[in-house]
């Protein structure tokens, strides 16, 4: 502020100074509070009724950087705001340093540049609307302790609009302390120092070789924007006794949520969540048998293989349809594989939901009965899975400390 004699500012000299200065902080660091605007190039990817109205363009979870692009009415990176008449930067998904050719929401091929992450989307972030006075505010995220699915094919994890780590290298899967960068459309990626480093040792390698490892190491050490510190893995994880439902008889008799007992407490079986009753599956009393909350705590959509699983016999001198179940459903479509003693055979009938596979056979010519295998694979045969580890090629999550 300045200094007033009476309604006279007071001036300063070479020596003097009587103003302020610099506001200098003007947000935290792990969610710097920057009004940025929505790349109105972004396509459209999904609705999503939890969040507002409109279409998702850059999701929960995916990586984000300023663009860097001078095209598609962008200058500078910069675009004009309808609300505020002047000129803002535009926020986009980070695409690892490397221009990116895509088709936009008009139809229209345009280049995402080249740009450098500065952090996470906390939330989704939608379209915005010229003349809409949405005062659409994204939240940045860049020092903080996050949880992703770990989905190592990348067709798979594409297929999944949030954000998720994949392995870009399937021969180099990703493990605690790497460091990551984001892909061409913000998902995580292991930074891959090692494979630069190999080169840099080779007495072999070319100078040019090495020079564009040099280069490849300055590119990843710009785009680095966190590091693992956990991969886990374990499916369903430790605690997941938490996550079930309760079957009907357990809520008649007010049974206890997490199934201990006085009984259960000794040296073999500790209690909670380990009771002696976590793997029993007995399907026919269905008093212990685990199942988690259906489409949300069972795994339904991780594919469990199931591999020559006895579903029946056909006894000597028999004949004619036969109809067997298969207890692990749904049964993916196009996954089962139906065996009689060993020999793989075509199924009359089908039906992956219910487990019901039909055979029309020959006699049983021989003295012992003909053993009916099935090799399949089946969802929702996973309780206790987190809704955010529940995807198609998900082996669990990775946990990463934003460092940007």
């Amino acid at each position: 502020m300045a200094l007033f004699e009476g309604m006279k500012p007071v001036e300063g000299t070479a020596d003097q100074y009587v103003r302020s200065n610099t506001k200098l902080q003007v947000s935290t660091h792990d969610s710097p509070g920057e009004k940025f605007l929505v790349d109105p190039r972004l396509k459209r990817l999904f609705q999503y009724h939890f969040g507002g109205n409109g279409w998702v363009v850059i999701p929960k979870g995916r990586i984000v950087a300023p663009s860097t692009d001078n095209n598609g009415g962008i200058k500078n990176g910069n675009i004009k705001d309808f609300d505020g008449n002047v000129f803002r930067p535009v926020l986009t998904l980070a695409n690892g340093g490397k221009d990116v050719v895509e088709i936009g929401k008009t139809g229209k091929e345009h280049t995402r540049e080249a740009n450098t992450p500065i952090g996470v989307s906390y939330a989704n972030i939608y379209e915005e609307f010229v003349d809409g006075f949405n005062g659409m505010q994204p939240t940045i995220e860049n020092e903080i302790y996050i949880e992703l699915p770990y989905i190592p094919s990348r067709s798979d994890a594409e297929a999944v609009e949030w954000g998720s780590l994949y392995d870009a290298d399937p021969t180099k899967r990703i493990k605690n302390g790497d460091y990551v960068i984001s892909d061409e459309n913000g998902r995580f990626i292991k930074a891959d120092f090692e494979t630069q480093r190999e080169i840099l040792k080779n007495t072999n390698a070319s100078a040019d070789d090495k020079f564009a490892a040099l280069a490849e190491i300055a590119r990843l050490q710009e785009q680095v924007l966190g590091q693992v510190w956990t991969v886990e893995t374990n499916l369903p994880p430790q605690g997941w006794l938490g996550m079930l439902g309760w079957t009907d008889e357990q809520r008649a008799q007010d049974w206890n949520p997490n199934g201990m007992t006085a009984d259960d407490i000794d040296d073999e079986f500790p209690g909670y969540p380990y009771e002696r009753t976590y793997a029993n599956t007995d399907v026919k009393s269905n008093r212990y048998y685990p199942q988690g909350i259906p489409g949300l705590t069972n795994g339904s959509n991780l594919e469990m293989p199931f591999e020559d699983i006895l579903i029946g016999e056909i006894n000597p001198g028999q004949k004619g349809r036969h109809d067997f179940r298969i207890q692990q459903t749904p049964v993916v479509a196009g996954s089962l594989v139906v065996k009689i003693d060993g020999q793989v055979v075509e199924p009359d009938y089908i039906d992956y939901k219910s487990g019901l596979v039909t055979l029309v056979v020959e006699t049983n010519e021989g003295a012992a009965p003909q053993k009916v295998t099935a090799t399949f694979k089946a969802t929702g045969q996973t309780p206790g899975v987190p809704t955010g580890w529940d995807f198609k090629g998900a082996q669990g999550a990775v946990r990463i400390l934003l460092q940007k």
